[in-house]
């Protein structure tokens, strides 16, 4: 199994920066509302592409060689940021050859070729647009490629079919105090081995932006405010975490680079409760692995409770298909961990896919401290990934019999919770039970207790 940080992870993908195309969400604009069906409210929002970069990015119709836009809606509410509902991906056709985003347009594009420096525009009508809306789950995200022409291409169906569907009662919370977000991302295969300025980090791993949104009580929506160019919702749930425009401390944001691969973001909020137990607050965001998450575990020797997930609801041919089972917590010696069912055993099982967030709470009588998250990938799980948030503080891990002494008892109740494979040895606490698990029991004894 690999286990690697996210900084060793970054050290370990890099190239050299060249001339190369760098897509980017330059502005979230306008958004269409296609009235509720059966309870869920539609939407689309009209995105502005930029190409920072200093070569053409293709934009071929009828090919597998254009951009593909998703664009979701978020809710901050409660100290909680949220992913409320997801859309198909437009598929696009065209561009054309604006400067919307200040970089100078150097010219030099067609229809079939955004120039460098320059910008196109697609608004909600385009964006929503149900015959050019494809399945998400048929993009690889990490290197751009799909099949064409894809599953559901020319398909149309009632007013919310294929568009962003959000729960109609998940809209309507304005007035008491949350504040909605859409949060668009480009992705095309293009950009596949090139790299930002600093040769390490690659151009697709700044697909993403975010924007806030106002709702009327009808369920009317529209954007408000600027465009946070190269940031993701999460970023936006540190920067309004207050209030609109009012950046929250506590909360705390970590980038997790796959190796070779795509970037994911684990975010954390702690709130002390004030009668001696702490919430913890998690999103785990994938923008664009294509390995996706499989599981999610966080060091936890105390006893945990109002124990809260939330995941996203696919909808229509294809994404429908994906199993919507909701991941339960396992308590162990050391951990609180969740985990869907493996890819080998369902290849439509609920991961953590690319442009989604996946949230886990729970209480702990716990104080935080600095330590180790862990993501367990989903199609190589084998590949384990950490970064370093705020985590409940740990009791004495090796007491495994709970007596406060750390002797021989201890180390025969592990051997054989462990040859059980009982989740209370799975120490590292991703739902394996190999050399890395003994490994971290044996530097816990000889640790000692507290």
């Amino acid at each position: 199994m690999l286990r690697i940080t996210a900084i060793a992870a970054l050290a370990a993908c890099c190239g050299i920066a060249t001339a190369a195309p760098d897509v980017v969400c330059g502005s979230l604009d306008d958004v269409n509302f296609y009235g509720t069906v059966g309870g869920i409210s539609a939407y689309a929002v009209g995105t502005t592409a930029c190409n920072k970069g200093d070569v053409n990015l293709n934009w071929i119709d009828n090919t597998p060689n254009h951009p593909v836009i998703q664009v979701s809606i978020y809710r901050l509410y409660e100290g909680r940021m949220e992913q409320l509902g997801v859309s198909f991906v437009k598929h696009s056709f065209a561009s054309l050859q604006g400067n919307a985003c200040g970089f100078g347009c150097q010219g030099g594009g067609t229809f079939s070729a955004l120039g460098p420096g320059c910008s196109d525009p697609y608004g909600a009508g385009l964006n929503g647009s149900q015959t050019d809306l494809g399945p998400r789950s048929e993009i690889n995200a990490w290197d751009g490629q799909f099949v064409y022409p894809y599953t559901s291409i020319n398909q149309s169906g009632n007013s919310i079919f294929k568009r962003i569907q959000v729960q109609q009662s998940d809209m309507q919370l304005q007035s008491s105090g949350a504040l909605y977000f859409a949060e668009g991302q480009y992705v095309i295969k293009d950009e596949l081995g090139h790299f930002q300025a600093d040769g390490v980090t690659p151009t697709s791993y700044n697909n993403v932006s975010y924007k806030r949104m106002g709702v009327n009580a009808n369920g009317q929506a529209f954007t408000t405010g600027s465009t946070n160019r190269e940031e993701s919702a999460l970023i936006a749930w540190q920067e309004h975490g207050l209030g609109p425009n009012t950046p929250d401390p506590s909360v705390e944001v970590a980038t997790i680079v796959v190796p070779g691969e795509g970037k994911l973001e684990v975010a954390v909020k702690v709130t002390d409760l004030g009668d001696g137990t702490w919430q913890y607050d998690y999103a785990v965001h994938n923008q664009n692995s294509h390995m996706s998450i499989g599981s999610f575990s966080v060091p936890s020797s105390s006893a945990t409770s109002a124990h809260y997930f939330n995941d996203v609801d696919y909808h229509d041919s294809v994404d429908g298909n994906i199993d919507g089972t909701d991941w339960s917590p396992v308590e162990g010696g050391s951990t609180i961990s969740w985990a869907t069912t493996p890819f080998a055993s369902n290849a439509n099982a609920n991961a953590i896919r690319w442009g989604t967030t996946y949230n886990f709470s729970f209480v702990s009588d716990a104080a935080p401290e600095a330590g180790e998250v862990t993501v367990g990938m989903w199609r190589d799980a084998g590949v384990s990934l950490t970064a370093t948030l705020s985590v409940p503080s740990g009791g004495c891990v090796a007491d495994m019999n709970g007596d406060g002494t750390l002797n021989f008892f201890d180390v025969s109740a592990f051997l054989n919770l462990f040859n059980a494979q009982d989740p209370a040895a799975d120490i590292n606490g991703d739902g394996e039970y190999n050399f890395f698990d003994v490994s971290g029991f044996l530097a816990a004894f000889n640790k000692g207790c507290p």
